[in-house]
């Protein structure tokens, strides 16, 4: 929003070369556009309504696909008739597991599963990074992994992390969903 207003401001603003102020104008439009398009995917994947679990975290992995970061995403049949709440939950917790490999595990690959077992669903994230130590979550300040296991509270879940300093993360969660 404040990007926006800059730009209603600039474009109101009658000294200056229209040229430039067309171009900052444009920049910094572009720059509202990507936020607001950050805001509308993190309230409610329209992708995942439409086409689903697996595509939807398919879609988030292409998204954060880079030079640094390459991600594999993995999945088998998953139940085409998961509860949307359920489904809301897995995928919410899939992005912030990605989401801290990224920016505080500092990953390079990332792996991602997505298996269906019966009435269960495995999410398995991998990834190479810093890792940290897993006793300290509990004290953590941020919200994040306290998200995650709130969460998989809710699916009848359980959560089991493997990492230690330098030598990367690995997460599993077995989740029920029927």
């Amino acid at each position: 929003m404040m990007a926006l207003s800059g730009i209603k401001l600039k474009l109101s603003d009658p000294s200056g070369d229209k040229a430039i102020k067309m171009q900052n104008a444009n920049e910094q439009l572009g720059i509202a556009i990507g936020e607001l398009r950050r805001t509308a995917r993190g309230m409610m994947p329209e992708n995942l309504l439409k086409n689903g679990l697996a595509t939807a975290v398919h879609d988030l992995c292409a998204d954060r696909i880079s030079s640094e970061v390459q991600i594999e995403f993995q999945s088998n049949s998953l139940f085409a008739d998961l509860c949307p709440n359920n489904t809301v939950h897995i995928y919410r917790i899939v992005q912030e597991l990605l989401t801290n490999a990224i920016k505080h595990g500092e990953a390079k690959n990332i792996l991602i599963q997505l298996i269906q077992e019966k009435d269960s669903i495995l999410i398995t994230v991998d990834d190479d990074g810093k890792g940290f130590d897993p006793t300290k979550l509990a004290n953590a300040s941020g919200i994040g992994f306290k998200n995650i296991q709130n969460r998989v509270n809710f699916l009848k879940g359980k959560l089991s992390i493997d990492s230690t300093p330098e030598h990367g993360t690995s997460v599993n969660i077995e989740t029920y969903v029927r």
